[in-house]
């Protein structure tokens, strides 16, 4: 009995330690494909203050992995949502971390069998999040992060996509998902795909002020002919297509999934930014009220080029952020920041080496905001029992005076443990 008191107590320190983790805010996530075949994806964090760049964040707070090659990221409702194509040793293919402490929520080595992810979709007022896959869409409960299934009607009959449902935008409680050749429309409470808008060329989906749209591009290889297009397409609130904007073709595309480069909107205008494409050396602009399109709006500076989805702008402060690299041989990447209204660079940081193919960025939470969670798991259930830690390690049905970890037990067998003060 007394052993078992000795451990308890251990592991109550243990989680009190685990607790007062570092936190992340007023920054950037960068996620990294890795090293193909040798590492897993990594988490970095570029404070938006100081330009410290911290790396291996993710490995270093909850002592994981993410998978190998991991290229798509969000955050929402106080998670940070990573997927990778392949699975890394321990790594998940789907990892799901607290937004502050990069503490584990969950952590999934699969996909049905072997899907290969495309793409990450959060619908918080239904409770359910939403993975696209090179078989189809999977749903997830928000809250206790276990799977709920394909959605229905998202399967392609006979085999697989090729090359994948792709990137996920959430409108008017619906979630839409490019996939070969137009948009999926899934109603996130029934999971079921409601309508497929049949627009050809799809490569991306993106809101301008809650309004979707589809990405088009037509030249996949070579040079871009007399033929082919570049377009930005409506979709109207009854699924069907609406304005159609032609822009100049800037390169070949590398839109494609399963590595999708979505423009992001301007905050405060109705005007996006987008990369050119893989190995373009400029950020586009395209101004749906003026219907001005400006090829080479932001120029990088020297031996800087894009890879991946790397042009997003702030939210908050308006800026764009671009994330770029010298070559494939090359280990020197960058972190840009630049004005928005005039495109000048307001700060570029040189990344530490061997970052790996930068394939996305994503805003951490400002200090000033919620997460919605305190805790170093979710679970769901029945409750078995309920125990509470004070500072020394001390543990009992009954909640302390003060600082308190508090461990939920279901009758599952899953836990649940957050930090209280009573």
């Amino acid at each position: 009995m007394k052993k078992t008191l000795l451990l308890s107590a251990a592991m109550c320190m243990s989680l009190f330690a685990a607790a007062q983790t570092t936190e992340f805010y007023n920054g950037y996530f960068t996620i990294n494909e890795g090293q193909y075949g040798n590492e897993p994806g990594l988490l970095n964090f570029v404070d938006a203050e100081t330009g410290e760049v911290q790396t291996k964040v993710y490995q270093t707070a909850s002592g994981n992995t993410l998978g190998m090659t991991a290229q798509f990221g969000t955050l929402a409702d106080g998670k940070l949502f990573i997927c990778s194509k392949q699975n890394f040793g321990d790594g998940g293919r789907l990892v799901v971390a607290d937004a502050k402490t990069l503490q584990t929520l969950a952590s999934y080595k699969q996909i049905d069998g072997d899907a290969d992810t495309r793409g990450i979709g959060v619908v918080v007022s239904a409770g359910k999040f939403f993975v696209g896959t090179n078989k189809g869409v999977y749903a997830y409960d928000l809250q206790t992060l276990q799977p709920l299934g394909l959605v229905e009607g998202s399967a392609v009959e006979g085999g697989t996509y090729s090359p994948g449902s792709g990137d996920m935008v959430v409108s008017g409680g619906k979630l839409y998902v490019a996939v070969p050749d137009g948009v999926m429309v899934i109603d996130p409470a029934t999971q079921s795909v409601v309508t497929t808008v049949e627009i050809a060329s799809t490569v991306s989906v993106f809101t301008v002020d809650d309004e979707v749209y589809a990405a088009v591009n037509s030249c996949t290889w070579g040079t871009p002919g007399a033929n082919d297009t570049e377009q930005f397409v409506l979709i109207n609130d009854d699924n069907t297509v609406g304005t159609v904007y032609t822009v100049p073709m800037t390169s070949p595309n590398s839109w494609f999934t399963p590595k999708p480069v979505a423009p992001a909107q301007i905050p405060g205008t109705r005007a996006i930014v987008y990369g050119a494409g893989e190995g373009s050396k400029n950020i586009c602009k395209y101004d749906f009220d003026t219907q001005t399109f400006t090829k080479e709006f932001i120029t990088y500076d020297g031996r800087q080029q894009n890879y991946g989805n790397v042009v997003t702008t702030d939210p908050k402060t308006g800026d764009i952020l671009a994330c770029t690299f010298q070559g494939y041989s090359s280990t020197n990447y960058w972190f840009n920041i630049y004005d928005s209204t005039t495109g000048e660079v307001k700060s570029s940081i040189t990344m530490p080496a061997h970052m790996w193919f930068t394939s996305q960025i994503v805003k951490a939470l400002d200090k000033d905001e919620t997460t919605g969670i305190d805790g170093l798991a979710v679970s769901g259930g029945e409750v078995a029992s309920v125990t509470y830690c004070d500072l020394s390690g001390r543990m009992s049905s009954k909640p302390f005076s003060g600082v308190n970890i508090v461990v939920t037990r279901y009758a599952s067998g899953a836990t649940a443990t957050n930090r209280v003060v009573f």
